[in-house]
């Protein structure tokens, strides 16, 4: 007799690449920006939550919140430095193209064992200056790689027949 147990595995049940844009025309600076002034800094995009949804007509959509706060800084041509800080929340959904809920079949999985696995995060903003009108613009492209994740079920043999044996009680 063999001695068998069962094990919790996952399986990538589909994977995509989604790019969301985000584009902010003439936001106001608050302040005069001289011309010759430079707008540089830093934005960080974090990715605060991942959740997988199927559609009725059985496509899988991403559900993404990411928080991103922007520390920029506006240095005039003298030298002078104006902090900029924006915290901002973006919420977008995504379809999956790649895949549907039929191969859900495949691993008899239901829509409640699945999950969001995110494999990379990251983004490219470009921010343009427009002195005359004391504004910037800004167009950030975030890529999110994410895996839908399902836990299934496998059996896992301990110990091979070949290396146990049946021995017979003898009572006296």
């Amino acid at each position: 007799m063999s001695a068998c147990d069962t094990f919790n595995t996952d399986v990538v049940v589909c994977d995509e690449i989604f790019y969301f844009e985000h584009d902010e025309v003439d936001v106001p600076l608050g302040f005069d920006a001289p011309a010759g002034s430079v707008l540089d800094g830093v934005v960080t995009v974090t990715l605060s939550a991942c959740d997988i949804d199927i559609l009725e007509s059985g496509e899988f959509i991403v559900n993404a919140l990411f928080i991103v706060g922007k520390e920029l800084a506006l240095t005039t041509p003298d030298g002078t430095v104006f902090p900029l800080e924006f915290v901002e929340r973006l919420l977008y959904t995504g379809t999956f193209r790649k895949c549907s809920a039929e191969v859900l079949g495949i691993w008899n999985l239901s829509p409640e064992q699945l999950r969001c696995y995110v494999v990379r995060t990251s983004g490219r903003d470009v921010i343009t200056l427009d002195t005359d009108n004391n504004t910037f613009s800004e167009e950030l492209t975030i890529e999110l790689k994410v895996q839908i994740i399902g836990e299934i079920q496998e059996f896992l043999p301990l110990c091979s027949p070949r290396h146990s044996v049946d021995i017979a009680i003898t009572t006296v």
